[in-house]
């Protein structure tokens, strides 16, 4: 039988790529519903080459011209009633921002597996997700794909485990100093050397502030804080895990978000034909490279929330997604936005913000993005 699944963010880079997958395996899958948040003309096109009826916008005031090919929901209402009463098996959620959570805790009630790749449900709302996930029969599978990599490394080991190691490209800016960082514009930090991505999440590789957030998220996914982070510019190894008695195992890859989103979509099942083989005669001259918290002082940031956690890692996230939005609107510089991160969590580190709850995070998160604003025009 085909796997009925349902892909929210369907209109950005792994969404797209997400039905690319599904397109060369028509027979495992049967897409049931698409969303947006607003890219109605790009939504209207994948449904109907899908054969979708039933689309979701998260922009609840977004205006679309009338059609009565599809059934149209709206809104973080909408989304949640497309997961809750669609009657999928799995849901991707490859949405942006915090509108995550509420599909994700929608499927995780109705005992539906999750595909994640949204960085922020886990990072912003881990606790309230392992809640969820405690009471309930569905699988949270992770498809960023250092956390794929670990995923299929700790499967039936994980009382083996001794370290997670994460690996980061660098980013463009790897061989940057600081003064050139200080000077870089959007469309520097935009050249990412290695994988295509949106714009937020490649500005996020450029500050290292991804690897910030993947450490946050990998605490969640394994229940460990021994995590370590090295640089590996080919892209190759995806992430490392050390047991015990001091193995070292690799997942290695050519770097294809296509191959994790797969597994994401078709786990315990391993699908063909979805990316290109590697070869050991492929890996030649891999390099390695201790991270600078100088340079990238969001991995540092990073480690201190990991020990704090609480609502910590919520306004780390929120804050940053503002100051990325800020730097690419040209109202800061790039060295501003771990910056202005830093100083939002001191600022509300003294207003001492303590309680863990859905709406209480979601009020960290709010207070911290208004904050962000206000710092950068200080």
């Amino acid at each position: 039988m085909k796997r009925r699944i349902g892909i929210l963010g369907a209109t950005g880079s792994i969404g797209t790529q997400a039905l690319d997958v599904v397109e060369r395996h028509r027979d495992k899958f049967e897409v049931v519903f698409l969303t947006a948040h607003r890219n109605y003309e790009k939504l209207f096109s994948l449904a109907r080459k899908f054969g979708v009826k039933r689309l979701g916008f998260s922009d609840p005031s977004l205006e679309i011209p009338s059609s009565g090919d599809f059934e149209i929901f709206r809104g973080v209402e909408g989304l949640v009633e497309l997961v809750s009463n669609s009657g999928v098996d799995r849901i991707l959620v490859a949405t942006t921002g915090t509108v995550g959570i509420f599909p994700t805790i929608a499927a995780i009630r109705r005992g539906i597996d999750v595909a994640l790749a949204n960085k922020e449900t886990l990072v912003s709302f881990g606790k309230v997700v392992m809640e969820e996930l405690s009471n309930s029969k569905s699988m949270l599978i992770p498809v960023d794909s250092e956390h794929s990599a670990i995923f299929q490394l700790v499967e039936g080991r994980r009382d083996e485990v001794k370290r997670i190691i994460l690996t980061a490209s660098g980013g463009p800016f790897r061989t940057w100093t600081l003064q050139e960082m200080a000077r870089a514009r959007p469309e520097d930090a935009l050249k990412h050397p290695t994988w295509n991505m949106g714009k937020k999440i490649t500005i996020d590789s450029a500050t290292m502030m991804n690897k910030a957030l993947e450490i946050i998220e990998a605490y969640w996914l394994f229940g460990t804080k021994s995590i370590d982070v090295v640089i590996h510019p080919k892209s190759i190894v995806h992430s490392f895990v050390q047991l015990k008695d001091g193995v070292l195992l690799a997942h290695i890859g050519f770097p294809d978000m296509r191959i994790p989103i797969a597994y994401g979509l078709s786990y315990p099942e391993r699908l063909e034909d979805v990316g290109k083989e590697t070869h050991p005669y492929d890996l030649t001259a891999l390099e390695f490279e201790k991270p600078d918290f100088e340079r990238f002082p969001a991995l540092r940031l990073a480690y201190e929330v990991l020990e704090k956690m609480g609502w910590y890692p919520a306004a780390m996230n929120a804050a940053n997604e503002e100051s990325v939005y800020m730097f690419l609107e040209g109202k800061i510089g790039f060295l501003d936005i771990v910056r202005i991160v830093e100083e939002v969590i001191r600022k509300m580190d003294e207003e001492s913000p303590r309680d863990e709850t859905l709406r209480d995070l979601l009020e960290v998160d709010r207070r911290a993005r208004e904050l962000a604003r206000r710092i950068a025009t200080l």
